[in-house]
């Protein structure tokens, strides 16, 4: 980081977090920055930074020909403020992604102001656990053989894998990220988002309306997700049967394939027991006498304690059913070879065939032959691996994010939102809504760097007393089954970019999906709450007409283009399956339509959004995939 760059990153964290401001503060912003995916977004924030710090580019930015590194710190958040309030889009996400970056590098990261919150930090060290899989070195350029490549090793990825490796095939699995198992998961914020999340939890729709998650490690999105597996809803069947034209959906023929996998990765409802953050949204629930029930989880031996609410930064005590302990393991144990750190480019074609890929692993270059490529990278990175390698049609589009967003209150007693276990309690109250389009009702663990940046800043010291309540504070979510259709595009670099704008009909039932979470969070006994919109709308439970004076602020405010904190932790569709080429990108087999012995095999296929966590649903895919491609391979 430059001088210029770090003096105008140090202002502007004084402005936003007055006192509490830390010198490692800056060069976390910039670690973070460093993260971006496109290259060009990152040149623009970088130049922005640096315009920021000239006469002329400081009068253009903030009104003031000043140049920010020499204001003091109310200077400074006053420039914070204005940015956040100004009537251009580019300046207002500007601010607010400065703003946010000073809150995560702030309390995302070990330091006494850990103390104040309550929060403990990571519960001792990470076990001396033995590695339980060994992938191979690749310590030169490298040129290898196989029956079947497979890009990526999540959901997907580990359990095709496993069926063309338990079948005989000789089997290589490349993955973008490193390996972690047990013995790494130190439970630290910043620096687990940074390990195991794909491009360090920096990925953001293009106008940064809904921030999205996705593992990018070695079992992928298995590892840091919460084990959450529902069977896909029936209603759901049968509407994929409609768009794709696959039978096999909604004939009993794709159940098969969700039990098998369900049977293989232990779901359960025994090892759910709810902590204090879903105790609060079961006690509303029931209040208010709506439907509540026990999430099914992918676990055994889970411990059901405080720890759990760390897991999405990795399972320390292998209770968590991840492909690195199941399919992965089984693809292992049969021969397949796993390589990590593998940046794959294309898919090489021969004769109109997939003959394999090409990439790197660190500074060495790397080309795999197969007879056959399966992409299992995820429905970010599967569409960018095919529009790299100069596939089109209908790759890319009909991109769907179940965007998320909370009804969240202060109680007067502890809660604790990071601890116990991942999910335990959820609702379809609602999912009839429109035909089957409505919200679940969910809560997750939330860690003090991702919640400051869910606070929205409006000023130091606002933001601080809301931080102030960290440890009382409960909520629950809202996830609407989206039928917006957002898209995946390259840029120049070929990284990903992601256009998604939030449908009138997807924004209504956010709304309204929030205002009934506010019904259930009242009735659990908070004693004031806030939407997650920018303007941090709020009302006071039991003063006449406040909730439904919210609930119309909360309207008119809207959760599309930045008006609120969205985010996404399943993404799907953008590769959607179907019998016609004209409206999807591969068929009844997962094969793409363009080039034979290409196939995907990930949350990409869905022909629609699913509705609930989609774990389980991609194993029933990937499943039923495998069968079909050792058929072909045979």
């Amino acid at each position: 980081m430059t001088r210029s760059e770090h003096a105008v990153l140090a202002a502007l964290a004084r402005g936003a977090l007055a006192d509490d401001y830390q010198p490692d503060v800056p060069a976390r912003m910039m670690a973070s920055i460093r993260c971006v995916a496109s290259e060009s977004e990152r040149a623009q924030l970088l130049g922005a930074l640096r315009g920021l710090d000239t006469r002329a580019g400081a009068l253009a930015l903030t009104g003031r020909p000043v140049p920010v590194s020499w204001l003091g710190p109310g200077e400074a958040e006053a420039v914070l403020q204005r940015l956040i309030n100004s009537k251009a889009g580019a300046l207002r996400r500007l601010g607010g992604v400065l703003s946010s970056l000073a809150s995560q590098s702030l309390y995302g990261y070990e330091s006494p102001i850990w103390q104040e919150l309550g929060y403990p930090g990571p519960l001792g060290d990470a076990p001396a656990e033995v590695k339980r899989l060994e992938p191979l070195a690749v310590t030169s350029d490298e040129s290898l053989s196989c029956d079947a490549v497979v890009v990526g090793s999540g959901a997907g990825g580990g359990c095709v894998a496993a069926g063309l490796a338990t079948a005989g095939l000789d089997v290589i699995v490349l993955e973008k990220g490193g390996y972690r198992s047990e013995s790494d998961f130190h439970h630290h914020e910043i620096a687990a988002m940074r390990e195991m999340y794909l491009y360090g939890a920096t990925l953001t729709t293009s106008d940064l309306g809904v921030l999205i998650l996705a593992g990018s490690t070695l079992g992928g999105g298995t590892v840091v997700n919460y084990s959450t597996s529902f069977k896909t809803p029936r209603h759901v069947l049968e509407q994929w049967r409609q768009v794709s034209g696959i039978e096999a959906f909604a004939s009993g023929e794709f159940d098969e394939h969700l039990d098998a996998a369900a049977e293989r990765i232990g779901v359960n409802t025994d090892s759910s027991a709810a902590g204090k953050r879903d105790e609060i949204v079961e006690a509303g629930l029931k209040q208010l006498g709506w439907h509540v029930d026990m999430m099914p989880r992918a676990v055994r031996g889970c411990s059901q304690d405080e720890s759990c609410g760390y897991c999405g930064f990795g399972c320390r005590v292998g209770a968590k059913q991840s492909t690195t302990r199941v399919y992965l393991q089984d693809a292992f144990d049969a021969g397949a070879r796993l390589i990590v750190g593998a940046d794959v480019e294309r898919v090489t074609f021969s004769d109109g065939r997939a003959s394999g890929v090409v990439g790197s692993v660190g500074p060495h270059r790397l080309a795999v032959n197969a007879r056959a490529v399966i992409s299992a990278a995820g429905a970010i990175e599967t569409p960018a691996l095919l529009l790299r390698s100069r596939l089109g049609g209908q790759v890319g589009h009909n991109l769907h994010l179940h965007p998320g967003t909370a009804a969240w209150g202060i109680f007067d007693e502890d809660v604790h939102i990071w601890e116990g276990t991942l999910q335990a309690r959820y609702s379809n109250e609602f999912r009839h809504w429109d035909g089957g389009w409505g919200p679940i009702l969910e809560t997750v663990p939330v860690h003090p760097g991702a919640w400051s940046m869910a606070m929205s800043w409006r000023s130091a010291a606002h933001h601080r007393t809301l931080m102030k309540h960290y440890a009382k504070v409960g909520f629950c979510g809202a996830l609407p089954r989206d039928s917006t259709s957002g898209r995946v595009r390259i840029g120049r670099d070929g990284r990903p970019r992601i256009d998604y704008r939030l449908g009138a009909d997807d924004e209504r039932r956010i709304a309204e999906g929030v205002a009934q979470a506010a019904r259930v969070i009242e009735a659990a006994g908070a004693r004031k709450v806030y939407s997650m919109q920018k303007q941090m709308p709020s009302y006071v439970p039991g003063v006449s007409g406040g909730y439904d004076r919210w609930v119309q602020e909360t309207k008119r405010l809207g959760y599309a283009r930045g008006a609120a904190t969205l985010v996404s932790y399943h993404q799907m569709g953008s590769c959607r399956m179907g019998t016609d080429p004209s409206s999807s990108a591969i068929d009844a087999d997962n094969e793409t339509h363009e080039v034979t012995n290409l196939f995907v095999v990930d949350a990409s296929a869905f022909p629609t959004a699913s509705g609930v966590n989609p774990m389980l649903t991609v194993y029933g895919i990937a499943h039923r995939a495998a069968i079909k491609i050792a058929e072909r391979l045979a």
